[in-house]
């Protein structure tokens, strides 16, 4: 997405804040354009590094009845401010909070099950061990220890990649935490 594109779909998406403060913005993003470009990065990487512009208009809308609110303590301003943050809310609670619920059950199962093929490798490999001088001779015990060691392995990998998702998934949530404290800590606190 280009400049122009991407400044004219924040610009629909402040629409309804007062029209000083949506120049201020549109200003500030030209600003951000301009000093990337400088540096030689092109449009299209700008628009990207700055993500959905529909997006960013809900969080600076929702910044500007905080402000508002934090200034002017009335009523409307509450009412204001808690319709402006309804747009991250019902993201939160309509999106994220299902995801994060189908998750963790999914962790959950996961690492039960994984869990579960372990023990049962640790047994595999133990009944190979000591049972080589049974019917099925060392052939037969030499390939229990394999399946065991196999499925051993299989739960330490299938863990070692499960805890790898895990990390970055929980990096992703992190950063999108910070940006709601960042959008919801008091005016008062430098940013």
């Amino acid at each position: 997405m280009n400049r122009a594109e991407f400044l004219s779909r924040l610009r629909q998406g402040l629409a309804g804040l007062p029209g000083a403060e949506v120049d201020e913005i549109m200003a500030d993003y030209g600003r951000h354009f301009d000093e990337a470009l400088a540096a030689g990065r092109s449009e299209d990487e700008v628009s990207a590094a700055l993500g959905d512009p529909a997006r960013l208009a809900r969080e600076l809308r929702a910044e500007s009845g905080l402000r508002h609110w934090e200034t002017h303590r009335t009523p409307g301003a509450l009412l204001a401010a808690i319709v402006s943050l309804g747009g991250l809310v019902a993201l939160d609670v309509l999106i994220l909070l299902p995801f994060l619920g189908v998750f963790a059950v999914v962790v959950f199962a996961a690492g039960i099950t994984l869990f579960a093929i372990g023990i049962a490798g640790m047994a595999v490999l133990l009944s190979g061990l000591f049972h080589w001088l049974g019917p099925a001779g060392i052939a037969g015990a030499a390939s229990r220890v394999l399946a065991g060691i196999g499925l051993l392995g299989g739960s330490v990998g299938f863990a070692a990649l499960g805890w790898i998702v895990l990390e970055a998934i929980v990096r992703l949530l992190g950063n999108y935490a910070r940006l709601h404290y960042q959008l919801l800590k008091p005016a008062t606190q430098p940013q």
